[in-house]
């Protein structure tokens, strides 16, 4: 399976691309307007370099690596751990989550309620792992002494064990699994005392194409095959039936009476599991093929596994940010759908699949339907890259859970691969981009929401560096067009390109995430970086900047070029001082208090240290050419260059970043 590039890694290849195009036409016509305006040719030459230099960003890596950096510890923060630095901004690109259901959306600490042996129904008291609880049958308390088979083969067919610390019960092990070692000690079946008796001499491992475990225990007497599974997958390797401690014929009628039993579990939100057993020969090795065929059906068994108490929250918040939930699980659909419809994920025009209808279901077919597919229940992993591929060639942007080896593939094909950190296996933690330490689907919401600040943040910085440098080469393009002498040294064009806006742009990096950050669509995974109104916005704010710029160095022309100069550069450096303040926010008037980014401030206040000391220290005078500006000087570079301000705070208002403007 390829390994997809991230969102951002896509837009960046594209942005330098737009920004490669515009440079170099930039600077062969201020070249080549500045050698036929009469300029001398190594002057210009020199000239061009600084320009280039000046257009391209150079801050902007250092300025993303940095978002990137700070935004994948605040994830860890929130118990998502990112591998890989561009795959932290990738989660605000998200436009579709598939997610497992079991510990996912669930709390994953099973519970049985419910039991059915013997054609009859018992319900079972008691929660959590705590032992102690009751067998009922139609609301009177019974004796479990007709259920001991079915106990018995799930105490056995299990590898969990359940423990006492202090005065808490713990499983170690399979949730599923620990259910039943606690049901057996509701029973009176004590595991120790049950291990004694039988020894296991083999196990035939659960996997997800089977839908079953087996193992093989032996007492003095016998070899017998204990089995658990899936209801249906069950069902269909089973040709017997126990009821009321006699082996019979397993019949059509006793088969869908069963099914409708479990189906009547699953519509109540109950996991169920099925249990059989069969007498076997003894033997070196067991296989599948020759265990799990002919078995006895002893009965089913229902657990409740209870949503998380923050994810319909969560899934209330994907809604709002526009961003789809397909919920795909290896359970029963039923439950699932039971499951889905407690926390808000299911509607009466939702689509639910099985494993089955996406095998029948070619590519094309697939990809029409999966839209509005809500849930795939009885899922093979395999399937899931399927899914993946679906949803990308629609133009979605996926992220996929997943904790098993089997789920490597669809991990690594998705947008976002996110590993479980607690049922994950190292193979799926290896090749997956993130991995979520508590399992909790909250968390994933909680992650895209840093993950579209972060993207916030750098597209902020993307449009303000853009916006001043393409004001530096305005100046510079009308001063020569105009046969005005230059209004600036390639020393001083360097300074600010390297210092005077980078260090605010560094400020914007550390800017909180904003209210509106999960109340709107997600971004178009296929708009350009720099889109229509962010040009249009780099255009106008580089004329208003050069215009004001080229105002104020003709207007002090006359006492000099190097005061000119001055004026010019500190124009320049202002317009940049007040065009960060107004980029701090995507919405109109937001965030005016200057001081509630200390990071901001301290870049800013550097800033025009720095251009004080250039205009009135003596050695830096001397290189960079600049001379000491008196109180008129400095109110008119105020007056002028607050226009920059005013020009960021009117593109939001009439230039409307697309991802602020699309409600979801």
């Amino acid at each position: 399976t390829e390994e997809t590039k991230t969102p951002l890694q896509k837009k960046f290849e594209k942005m330098a691309q737009q920004i490669g195009y515009a440079v170099l036409a930039l600077v062969a016509i201020v070249f080549f307007t500045g050698i036929v305006e009469g300029n001398e040719l190594s002057v210009m030459f020199m000239f061009a370099l600084s320009l280039a230099v000046a257009a391209v960003p150079s801050s902007l890596p250092a300025i993303v690596t940095i978002s990137l950096a700070m935004g994948t510890k605040g994830l860890a923060k929130k118990n998502m751990i990112v591998k890989k630095l561009p795959a932290a901004e990738s989660l605000g690109a998200v436009t579709v989550i598939c997610s497992d259901k079991t510990g996912t959306l669930t709390k994953n600490q099973m519970t049985i309620t419910r039991v059915y042996c013997n054609n009859k129904e018992f319900d079972v008291s008691g929660t959590g792992y705590i032992p102690y609880g009751d067998f009922y049958f139609q609301n009177k308390k019974a004796k479990p002494d007709n259920l001991m088979k079915l106990v018995e083969i799930g105490a056995l067919c299990n590898n969990s064990k359940l423990i006492r610390e202090g005065k808490e019960w713990k499983i170690f092990g399979d949730p599923t699994e620990g259910s039943l070692v606690v049901l057996a000690r509701k029973a009176g079946i004590d595991e120790p005392k049950l291990e004694k008796r039988y020894k296991v001499v083999d196990e035939l491992p659960f996997d997800s194409d089977r839908k079953r475990m087996s193992v093989i225990v032996k007492d003095k007497k016998e070899h017998m095959a204990y089995v658990k599974g899936a209801p249906d997958m069950l069902l269909s390797v089973c040709s017997r039936i126990l009821v009321d401690g006699k082996v019979r014929k397993l019949t059509d009628n006793m088969r869908k009476s069963v099914l409708r039993k479990n189906n009547e579990f699953a519509n109540d939100a109950l996991r169920v599991l099925g249990l059989a057993y069969k007498q076997v020969d003894k033997k070196k090795e067991y296989a599948v093929k020759d265990v799990e065929k002919d078995l006895v059906f002893v009965g089913l068994v229902g657990m409740i596994d209870p949503p998380r108490d923050e994810v319909k929250d969560a899934v209330k918040r994907c809604e709002k940010a526009g961003i789809k939930v397909i919920v795909i699980t290896g359970d029963h659909a039923l439950t699932t759908k039971a499951i889905a419809s407690r926390i808000g994920l299911f509607r009466k025009d939702s689509i639910v699949l099985t494993g089955k209808d996406v095998d029948r279901l070619s590519d094309k077919e697939l990809e029409k339907k999966i839209e509005d597919v809500a849930i795939i229940a009885r899922a093979l992993p395999i399937q899931k890259s399927r899914v993946v591929d679906a949803l990308q060639k629609k133009g979605h942007i996926v992220a996929m859970t997943g904790d098993g080896v089997n789920d490597a593939p669809a991990l690594k094909k998705a947008d976002i691969g996110i590993a479980m950190g607690i049922t994950g296996t190292d193979v799926s933690k290896e090749v997956a981009k993130s991995i979520l330490v508590d399992d909790n689907f909250a968390t994933i919401v909680n992650a895209i929401s840093e993950g579209r600040n972060i993207y916030d943040k750098i597209l902020k910085s993307t449009r303000y560096l853009l916006s001043c440098n393409a004001g530096e080469i305005v100046s510079v393009f009308m001063a020569i067009m105009l046969r005005f002498p230059l209004p600036m040294i390639p020393l001083q064009i360097l300074l600010m390109n390297l210092l005077t806006d980078g260090l605010p742009a560094l400020g914007l990096g550390v800017e909180p995430s904003e209210d509106h950050v999960m109340t709107r669509r997600p971004r178009n995974p296929k708009e350009n970086p720099i889109s229509r109104n962010v040009m249009i916005l780099i255009v106008v704010f580089g004329i208003v900047m050069g215009i004001g710029t080229l105002f104020l160095f003709t207007k002090y022309l006359v006492e000099g070029e190097q005061k000119a100069r001055t004026v010019a550069f500190t124009t320049l450096v202002m317009f940049e001082m007040f065009a960060v303040l107004g980029s701090r926010s995507l919405v109109p008037l937001k965030r005016l208090n200057p001081f509630s980014n200390n990071w901001l401030f301290l870049a800013i206040m550097s800033s025009i240290a720095i251009q004080v000391a250039l205009i009135y220290y003596g050695p830096l005078q001397r290189v960079f050419e600049t001379v000491a500006l008196g109180f008129m000087e400095w109110g008119w570079i105020l007056v002028v260059s607050f226009s920059g301000f005013l020009v960021m705070e009117a593109s939001k208002v009439f230039l409307k970043d697309s991802a602020v403007q699309q409600k979801a």
